[in-house]
């Protein structure tokens, strides 16, 4: 993957009044919906989930970030790590807090490695050796490697001494179809692996901005890009006074959520915990609540919830057609789960439990134990739920969407929540609400992605410990 010069990126800055302006390119398409579309990549990855298996399972006792799983990221940023500039695309991610990105040092049979920019310590004369082991966990893949220090640039902001990780091993299927390189974690340093300070902490400690603050603007219209500023806010992307909410948690950014209503039917009765979380492009809530809502706003034709809904609905089915020593292509092909009647996601799932079943079958395990295998094999998979449809000539008539935060109505409208996705010269529209259980303590939570953060103009204040949501101007 080729980077970007220092030059180019420069050019892409627009500094004004103590502002460090980036913008934030909008991806054409995310890695699920790669996976998908494009059976070849499907294969590929496939492929590489079964090689990379036993180490994604060494990673479960990893530090854990279960708030998404990047499948669905939809912005990045260039940066450069290192001195010259080693150009990387990250995701700006509040919803994690370590900077990492792919290593020169990772094995020959790294696959998304090889699909990514890699670090080179050797071309930097910034870089001092650090070498903690760096670990992470995420919904549908891990990335291990260690720690280095070195110079990262951001925007016109050059940040010293910056502890990052250098990913070596990258198991799991999200990463493979990433248009990414990695991540830049813009949560707090209470949620950072080994404790390490983020790049915004860095700015902040080295009096690189002016405030302690950033915002995100994010253009929603077709091939429309953002822009991420460090130091303030800025007022051509936004329209009114911002309405703050206190944070409740300085870990993910976390506030209270007073209540989410649609049509008069409420989904958040006596207020929830919620995060404003740029590395999604959903708004993610309990999987039981989003299948109301969907319901509610019409949505149809998928599977709503997590992996275990498919376990609960064809397990028994499954293990069925093993007994009887169906082939596990024909039998995944019938339930309408591979083929040109399923998914990709949904075909690796179905697959992958016959893997499983076979397995245990052999081993005399009773049914109630092989799909209780199969759902812990949930857990190291994508979730394969989908996106729910809708009618997109019915959005006219479909109802609004309101949440409050602060006392504040902030109002969803159709072609806000409403997704309207076109390939090979079909258009589909998809509900921007997907079911995502967060267990506890951090959880039930409902995530304020892309599909909210598009809407308003979101700032993210460290300095007064809140977040505060204003109307984006079109």
């Amino acid at each position: 993957m080729a980077s970007l010069s220092s030059a180019l990126l420069l050019s892409l800055l627009a500094p004004s009044e103590g502002l460090v302006k980036l913008k934030l390119n909008k991806l054409g398409s995310t890695a699920r919906k790669d996976l998908d579309d494009n059976w070849k990549l499907g294969e590929l990855s496939t492929d590489w989930f079964d090689r990379s298996l036993k180490s994604l399972e060494d990673h479960l006792g990893s530090h854990p970030v279960e708030v998404h799983n990047y499948m669905d990221a939809q912005y990045y940023v260039d940066i450069g790590i290192g001195n010259p500039p080693q150009m990387f695309k990250v995701v700006p991610d509040t919803g994690s807090s370590n900077l990492w990105v792919p290593s020169s040092q990772c094995g020959i049979f790294q696959l998304p490695c090889d699909l990514h920019t890699k670090y080179d310590s050797k071309k930097s004369t910034d870089y001092v050796k650090n070498g903690t082991t760096f670990s992470i966990r995420y919904g549908s893949g891990a990335c291990s490697g260690f720690m280095s220090q070195d110079s990262v640039t951001v925007g016109d902001i050059k940040v010293n001494n910056q502890l990052f990780a250098e990913v070596t091993k990258e198991p799991g299927i999200a990463f493979i179809a990433a248009k990414f390189d990695g991540i830049m974690g813009l949560g707090f340093d209470s949620i950072s692996v080994t404790h390490a300070p983020g790049v915004f902490t860095n700015m902040m400690d080295q009096k690189k901005v002016e405030e302690p603050v950033f915002a995100f603007y994010l253009n929603r219209t077709a091939g429309g890009d953002g822009e991420l500023v460090f130091g303030g806010t800025d007022p051509n992307h936004y329209e009114g006074e911002f309405t703050y909410a206190p944070l409740t948690q300085k870990s993910y950014w976390e506030f209270q959520m007073d209540s989410l209503s649609v049509g008069g039917d409420a989904y958040c009765s006596g207020g929830c915990k919620a995060i404003a979380d740029s590395g999604t492009s959903l708004l993610a809530g309990p999987s039981k609540v989003i299948k109301e809502l969907n319901k509610k706003i019409g949505a149809t034709g998928v599977l709503e919830g997590q992996c275990d809904n498919l376990v609960d609905q064809y397990g028994d089915a499954l293990i069925d057609k093993v007994l009887s020593q169906i082939n596990d292509k024909v039998i995944c092909q019938d339930l309408g789960m591979c083929g040109t009647k399923g998914n990709y996601l949904k075909c690796l799932a179905c697959t992958k439990f016959i893997d499983y079943a076979e397995k245990m079958l052999a081993g005399n395990k009773t049914r109630t134990f092989i799909k209780g295998e199969m759902k812990k094999l949930c857990h190291l998979l994508p979730s394969p739920a989908g996106e729910a449809t809708v009618d997109c000539s019915k959005l006219d008539s479909m109802p609004n969407v309101d949440i409050v935060i602060a006392g504040k109505n902030f109002t969803l409208t159709p072609k806000q929540y409403v997704l309207e996705v076109s390939a090979g010269g079909q258009s589909e529209c998809i509900s921007g609400f997907i079911g995502l259980d967060v267990p506890k303590p951090n959880g039930p939570l409902w995530i304020l992605g892309d599909v909210f953060m598009g809407a308003y103009y979101t700032v993210f204040d460290y300095g007064k410990s809140r977040v505060g949501f204003a109307t984006a101007k079109a």
